[in-house]
């Protein structure tokens, strides 16, 4: 995703009004429920000012794109992905066509979908979202807000919805963007996804017949959510399979070299399951994650992509 592309298009519309409409949704579990507000043209005014606000601020900070990383983004870099990556975009999406008929209590909002349509009245209907988790300001839940109005203060009601200069994800043209890692899981049902993928890996696993006790590997893998992250990534690079099946014979010599909590039968040249405490030392060997550098034989682990 170009983030100058967004900015563009988000311009090429100066006025929101009829435009812009805000959802505020509560996610309990998998379980989504949305209300609709209506909200004043000054408002919508106001809000794409914050939106391109901040949009800018990341295009001059020189934020790069990379591709999602279910264990987190570097420094300098917002995550990108495909939206069928989210397993459910589309069923957060359409929250807007299914809302409750009362307001939601502030309390229970997770977060805030601003949609903003950017086509022409003879066009097709095309839209871009944009997410932020809901600013809940508990500081101030049992003082009240004032609002200087002329030379007059006035006391506004003390459960408000915040807006601040943030902007915690981007969808548009088939991809959504996040500027803060935590979103994908707290707007998305991504730790489903993750099992999913996390399945579908362990399902080639156990053609490789590589492992004793393979069952019980696969019911404490798909409980654990550091697991199904490396799982996934493995999912979406198929090619580490590849690697780690063609140079099987390798591994007993890697758990010994970096002294890895795994068994290892060389009578029937297989991986001993023995609970737990072995699986991220087994995770990470599939995913080849441990190296020796060229220059100083130094021994070293992928840390960032564990």
């Amino acid at each position: 995703m170009n983030l100058r592309d967004v900015e563009n298009i988000i311009e090429a519309y100066p006025d929101p009004q009829g435009r812009l409409s805000v959802l505020f949704v509560s996610k309990r579990g998998l379980n989504y429920e949305a209300f609709n507000p209506t909200v004043s043209n000054e408002v919508q005014e106001k809000l794409m000012d914050i939106f391109l606000n901040t949009l800018r601020g990341f295009i001059n900070e020189e934020l790069t794109p990379s591709d999602f990383n279910p264990s987190g983004q570097e420094t300098g870099t917002f995550s990108v992905c495909p939206q069928e990556y989210t397993g459910n975009f589309n069923e957060v999406i359409e929250l807007f066509e299914n809302v409750v008929q009362e307001e939601l209590q502030v309390e229970d909002i997770s977060f805030l979908i601003h949609r903003l349509r950017i086509n022409n009245d003879n066009e097709d209907v095309k839209y871009l979202y944009l997410f932020r988790r809901n600013t809940k300001m508990k500081k101030l839940r049992k003082g009240f807000w004032l609002q200087k109005i002329r030379n007059e203060y006035d006391v506004l009601d003390s459960e408000l919805i915040g807006v601040d200069n943030f902007i915690d994800a981007i969808a548009y043209e088939g991809e959504v963007a996040f500027f803060a890692h935590i979103s994908a899981e707290r707007i998305f049902n991504l730790r489903e996804k993750f099992a999913e993928n996390a399945q579908l890996v362990l399902e080639e696993l156990r053609v490789f017949n590589v492992f004793d006790n393979f069952e019980e590997f696969v019911e404490d893998s798909l409980e654990d959510a550091r697991v199904t992250r490396r799982l996934t990534k493995i999912h979406y690079n198929p090619a580490i399979l590849q690697l780690f099946q063609a140079n099987y014979e390798n591994v007993p010599e890697v758990i010994e070299e970096f002294d890895l909590n795994i068994n290892f039968d060389e009578s029937s040249n297989k991986i001993i399951y023995g609970g737990r405490e072995q699986l991220s030392d087994i995770t990470m060997l599939i995913r080849d994650a441990y190296y020796k550098t060229v220059l100083a034989n130094r021994k070293g682990v992928d840390d960032y992509n564990n």
